[in-house]
Parts: structure tokens; C-alpha cells; sequence
């Protein structure tokens, strides 16, 4: 029961955080940003929205919360599982999600935070009910300097 609770507060928590207020929707695709949020408490991460390049105009939203220490993605439906695979590691998925969102438990967040902090590319696709978005890549460029950011803002520096 405790379980549940924390895993529906920390999904309930990445999706405000990941609801696309108007600064991340105005985002460039493809490049990673720093971003902070307010509600329900700050929350400041580092995300990139990841652009399929496809005429379907899919794409992905992916996020570290440094309030959370947790990964999520999110796309356009709801999601049932979402994977990742940095560089030639294999990928790391997770079938925790709810609400659009898919999120990362702890252990596969600090995982994959590492891979992401050494990295030089990920891909990222996230199963819907019914069909796939992705795999779509992302370059890590960028990535370590804007968590760096969201570090010290989330600190309060």
C-alpha cells in the first residue's frame, strides 16, 4: 500500500512537472534545457523534446527531476512502456506509468543518470497502447551542463 502511494505521488508529481506548461512547449526540439516548476513544490530537472522527424509529428518528452531523482518520458497517449538505451548499453525500460507518463523507480533512474552523464547519444521510444513511438535518438550534448543547472536551482543556488 505504501508502495503504491509513493509510486502514484511521484507520477502524479512528474506530471505536472511534465504537463508542458508554455516555457517547455516553446522548447527547440532536439536540445536540452533546464527547466523549473512551482506547483506543488519546486521541482527543477533537465529535459529535451525529442522530435521523430516524421510526418506523423510525433515526438518524445524526456525528463530528470532533481527534485525526484527520477527519469520519466512522456508522449502523446498513454504510455505502457517506456524504454532507454544509451551509447551500446542495453536498454532500460520501465512499465510504470499512468496519467501519459512513464517514470523510472529510483534505482533505474541513478542507472541510467549515469550512462546519460558519459554518454553521447540515447534512444528513447515509449510503447502506447496499440502502437510504438520511436525509437527516436537524442544527442547527450548539453545534457551534463543543464543537469548542473537544475542541481543548483533545485538547491536553491
Amino acid at each position: 500500500m505504501m508502495r503504491s502511494v509513493f509510486v502514484a505521488a511521484g507520477i502524479a508529481a512528474a506530471a505536472w512537472s511534465l504537463s508542458l506548461p508554455a516555457s517547455a512547449q516553446d522548447q527547440p526540439p532536439d536540445k536540452w534545457v533546464m527547466y523549473c516548476s512551482s506547483e506543488g513544490g519546486k521541482d527543477c530537472g533537465a529535459q529535451a523534446t525529442i522530435d521523430g522527424n516524421s510526418l506523423l509529428g510525433q515526438f518524445l518528452v524526456m525528463r530528470y527531476s532533481a527534485a525526484y531523482k527520477k527519469i520519466s518520458v512522456v508522449g502523446d497517449g498513454q504510455g505502457v512502456r517506456a524504454s532507454i538505451q544509451v551509447d551500446s548499453n542495453p536498454f532500460i525500460s520501465t512499465s510504470i506509468c499512468g496519467q501519459g507518463i512513464c517514470q523510472f523507480d529510483e534505482a533505474k533512474s541513478a542507472e541510467l543518470l549515469q550512462q546519460l552523464r558519459t554518454g553521447s547519444q540515447i534512444q528513447v521510444q515509449l510503447q502506447l497502447q496499440g502502437t510504438m513511438a520511436g525509437p527516436f535518438t537524442q544527442s547527450l550534448k548539453g545534457f551534463d551542463r543543464e543537469l548542473q543547472r537544475a542541481i543548483q536551482a533545485q538547491r536553491g543556488g
